[in-house]
């Protein structure tokens, strides 16, 4: 059989209907494979070129395309420690509408982070039940502009501009550092206080994102350090550190070369003299009404099981891969009952198995162990954090001896102490000999 992809006929409609096809493309991968599918089709892109690649790049960013292109471009240029008239405005789109192959890449690079950035403020923010989006187009548009703004000056005034150090001198350090922040006010100036408002509200969720990661409290010294190093750094770092974290704190390995006064404060410091001229208050009461998001979907929804009213904190199926972000995942091997945490033999070995097991399968596998006493609790519940806590520390160890089973591995005969046992943490071969992942049936539990 030959091929029977009919030729397009050249006429107006066709064209213009085509055209109108092409300019609704999702994005751009979508677009390539379109314009390939036939001559006819190409010629037609050939004879819109501009108004086709804005539109599709529009599809794929949205309303934020003008702060998004602003960070690409500036970036691509290097346009690194400049002062902010000298950097391309939002106007960049109207004033140079034709984008370059590397705008498209970079805007397709940027735009994937940022959307998968958005999909987690919206689980943290907005609505936990759902894993993607559920922003409205006013709360996304706000968002992501201001993500596209942190970036921007992340990538401007951060760790790749020069330091504009002429000698390394304590005085000669201390007018580079003062220069720099002359320079970061002035970029924040340009902006409105709502605006400053919703650019402070994605720092605090990029810190929240770190101290999970971390391990860490969002307000010990180490983690607001980290958060401010790592905005010094890339915004999108924080992405990559929390797609890659483990059940262990990660490791925090700061830049010897960068001196400590170009970064502490970076963004802090500008942005709270900026307010302060303005006579605002550096950050938002907690109990005012925070930027970004109009409306929180269940903000007083009540656990399953205590009844405490947790809203946003609560945890369920749509929501358990967030779980890595909370302290309590790096704390796993303290839940466990009795001494096992401290047991000789096992322990590395629990530790290996749960650093490989994503929190969302760990969480469900959890349910398939439960005891008599849980019953009535279903994997669809929804828990407050210290109900959840109570219902790992209750099954890990069942959890465990499952996946062991899994492994093929065999389980020795019980201890008679369980994991209540003290001798399997000071006695190597007594560990090794019986399993201690059970209930005891003598002795007494830990004090």
């Amino acid at each position: 059989m030959g091929n029977t992809v009919q030729p397009l006929r050249s006429s107006f409609a066709n064209a213009d209907l085509v055209a109108c096809v092409l300019t609704s493309l999702p994005d751009f991968h979508c677009l390539a494979s379109a314009i390939l599918t036939s001559r006819a089709v190409y010629n037609i892109f050939r004879q819109h070129p501009h108004s086709i690649v804005r539109a599709v790049a529009y599809n794929l960013v949205g309303p934020a395309l003008p702060q998004a292109l602003r960070f690409v471009r500036c970036q691509n240029a290097q346009l690194y420690s400049r002062p902010v008239d000298e950097l391309l405005g939002d106007d960049d789109i109207e004033n140079n509408p034709a984008f370059s192959r590397r705008d498209i890449r970079s805007l397709v690079a940027v735009s994937n982070t940022v959307q998968e950035l958005e999909n987690l403020f919206s689980l943290r923010m907005k609505n936990r039940r759902f894993q993607t989006s559920q922003l409205s187009l006013a709360e996304s548009t706000r968002f992501q502009k201001a993500m596209y703004r942190l970036t921007l000056f992340s990538a401007i005034y951060g760790i790749e501009s020069p330091r504009l150090v002429e000698d390394d001198s304590d005085e000669g350090l201390e007018l580079a550092v003062e220069e720099a922040q002359n320079l970061r006010k002035s970029f924040f100036s340009c902006f409105t206080t709502p605006e400053l408002r919703e650019i402070q509200r994605v720092d605090f969720f990029l810190r929240g994102m770190l101290a999970g990661v971390t391990g860490h409290s969002p307000d010990s010294r180490t983690i607001v350090d980290w958060a401010v190093y790592s905005i010094y750094a890339a915004p999108g770092d924080v992405l990559d550190l929390y797609n890659e974290v483990t059940t262990l704190p990660m490791d925090i390995e700061w830049d010897d070369e960068v001196d400590q006064r170009f970064w502490v404060g970076f963004m802090g410091i500008p942005v709270a003299s900026v307010l302060d001229d303005r006579k605002e208050p550096h950050l938002l009461p907690s109990d005012h009404k925070q930027p970004i998001v109009d409306e929180v979907i269940g903000e007083h929804d009540l656990c399953s099981q205590c009844k405490s009213d947790k809203g946003l904190e609560l945890w369920g199926p749509s929501n358990w891969s967030y779980f890595r972000a909370n302290p309590i995942f790096h704390a796993i091997p303290h839940l466990l009952k009795g001494y096992l945490s401290l047991n000789n033999a096992d322990i590395g070995h629990f530790k290996s198995i749960v650093q490989e097991t994503p929190p969302e399968q760990l969480i469900e596998g959890l349910f398939e162990y439960k005891t008599l006493a849980y019953d009535i609790w279903s994997k669809e519940d929804w828990l407050c954090e210290q109900c959840l806590e109570k219902f790992m520390r209750e099954h890990l160890h069942l959890w465990y001896v499952g996946q062991m089973i899994k492994q093929g591995l065999a389980i020795p005969e019980n201890c008679w102490y369980g994991y209540n046992c003290r001798t399997q943490t000071h006695r190597l071969a007594h560990a090794k000999k019986l399993n201690h992942w059970c209930a005891p049936i003598r002795g007494d539990a830990p004090p």
